[in-house]
């Protein structure tokens, strides 16, 4: 059962009580929802273990050694943990990807938890929130159904814009060379340095093989991100919370973290070859959004304006998405 029908259904059986309620019974129906909301948060913080005193996200330095995919994994994780609210202190460490064991995609940033928890990538710091702080996860509002669908939407989006951003900087010729090639080996003397970039490079196109991304072309490339960001903008427009809304609703979820994280770091990481900012900047709304989290948690100093980027408010670029469609239909019925 979808959200509308959910909320059909529980409409039509309040609504088959056969007298008027009273305005005291009105009151106590109010009242209710909150005690029981309260009632839940109490029984979470009860099984769920404390937070640490000690917790630190380690990163690489940002303008020597963090490359394009690790700096947007970075972010999505310091957002994460931002709208959570749970305290934790930046580090830069020039060591900061050998302090870990790796991960699925990045391996970074590492997030240490008192002296002994070491944890590294979105999705695994996410899951240690739900499991140890149930009470200060995003998503905890979202039925069982909703949760499961945004979890695949999660896998589906870092997977896409990681292995996009992958290729990007060591496919791309230009990149690579002017950009990529001088962040691998940051940090190490010239030797180490030199064993480290080829090191990196065949960990990426290994990634890039399992998921058979390595023969893309770069309009290939662009278009697989293409069809994730549409994915995303029919996900905003179908929760209907108007322009203050999220993915997945009126509240945050780890997707809007992990979106907001790949948008900014795309958008502001000074690549030579700048094809996926430009497509980025096709889909307006979806920057609107994000510059709206930037304005609510680093006040607007993450995602940096630029001059053509077009209007300000969501609205405005709802009206542009809406006119970009209408044309692009059009040039199908042309064609």
């Amino acid at each position: 059962m979808n959200r509308e029908q959910s909320l059909t259904a529980a409409f039509g059986q309040s609504g088959q009580a056969a007298e008027k309620p009273s305005l005291d019974d009105q009151n106590d129906q109010l009242e209710r929802p909150q005690e029981q909301n309260q009632d839940h948060e109490e029984l979470l913080e009860e099984g769920e273990q404390s937070w640490p005193d000690v917790v630190q996200l380690h990163q690489p330095p940002e303008h020597s050694q963090l490359l394009l995919a690790e700096r947007t994994s970075c972010i999505a994780v310091r957002t994460y943990l931002r709208l959570c609210r749970l305290p934790f202190a930046e580090k830069t460490s020039v060591h900061a990807e050998f302090m870990t064991q790796g991960g699925r995609l990045t391996g970074l940033p590492m997030l240490r938890l008192g002296q002994f928890d070491i944890l590294a990538e979105f999705e695994p710091i996410v899951n240690h929130v739900v499991t140890t702080k149930p009470s200060k996860a995003l998503g905890r509002w979202l039925s069982e159904e909703q949760r499961e669908d945004m979890r695949a939407m999660v896998n589906y989006v870092e997977t896409v814009f990681t292995l996009a951003e992958t290729h990007l900087s060591y496919v791309d010729p230009v990149n690579y060379r002017l950009y990529t090639a001088r962040r691998s080996g940051g940090g190490h003397p010239w030797l180490l340095s030199l064993i480290r970039r080829f090191y990196k490079q065949r960990q990426a196109m290994r990634l890039l093989r399992v998921y058979q991304w390595h023969h893309l072309s770069a309009d290939e490339v662009l278009d697989e991100v293409s069809e994730c960001c549409e994915a995303l903008l029919e996900q905003l427009e179908e929760q209907g919370h108007g322009w203050e809304g999220y993915l997945y609703g009126p509240q945050p979820c780890e997707l809007d973290a992990l979106v907001f994280g790949h948008v900014v770091g795309i958008i502001n990481t000074p690549l030579p070859n700048r094809e996926l900012t430009e497509l980025l900047y096709t889909y307006p709304r979806l920057v609107a959004f994000c510059r709206r989290i930037d304005a609510s948690l680093y006040g607007g100093k993450l995602l940096n304006e630029r001059e053509d980027s077009g209007s300000d408010t969501e609205e405005e670029c709802f009206q542009e998405e809406e006119q970009r469609q209408e044309d692009k239909e059009q040039k199908k019925e042309h064609d």
